[in-house]
């Protein structure tokens, strides 16, 4: 019984020691490693499943801040807040990733009018509808130790109406 136990430690101590030496290498400088040789194409797949093949980039300074959408229609004199219907674990999944494009400029406009037009579909005396992107922003270590903490702050505001509300020619120039 204790050769079993002593065979199994040594095998978890092996495979923990095999396991740092790997990720060592793969977050060294790119000196110590050629992509293009056979062994490195064997042992890129273990890199990229750990996490070690980026360099751990998925911590913080590296991951943009969350962002998060509300959006309000303008029904007479009143605004009114439109939610997505949230129906478990998958559509807060695909509502975040919708949400993660806002932080790309080439589509954040088109995104932002999608919500507009969802919320237009949802509410027929719609107006107006604004669009609000917030981001959560951590503050840095030496902030957070002198009393600062994460919040939710404004990032843009996009306004639209729906089709025919606005005339051509009646919209101010600034």
């Amino acid at each position: 019984m204790d050769y079993k136990m002593a065979a199994k430690r040594r095998a978890v101590c092996a495979f923990w020691i095999i396991h740092i030496a790997l990720c060592v290498l793969f977050v060294a400088p790119d000196v110590l490693h050629t992509a293009q040789g056979p062994v490195w194409r064997v042992l890129r797949p273990y890199g990229v499943y750990t996490g070690a093949a980026s360099r751990y980039g998925f911590f913080a300074p590296n991951v943009p801040s969350a962002r998060r959408v509300r959006v309000r229609v303008l029904c007479g004199e009143k605004w009114i807040p439109v939610q997505a219907p949230l129906r478990g674990a998958e559509s807060e999944l695909r509502l975040t990733t919708i949400t993660s494009l806002l932080m790309y400029k080439e589509v954040e406009e088109s995104v932002a009018a999608s919500w507009a037009a969802y919320a237009f579909g949802k509410l027929d005396c719609g107006e107006a509808a604004l669009v609000e992107v917030d981001y959560y922003e951590v503050p840095p270590i030496q902030e957070y130790r002198r009393g600062a903490r994460p919040q939710w702050n404004l990032l843009r505001v996009f306004a639209f109406a729906p089709p025919g509300v606005i005339k051509p020619g009646e919209v101010s120039k600034p």
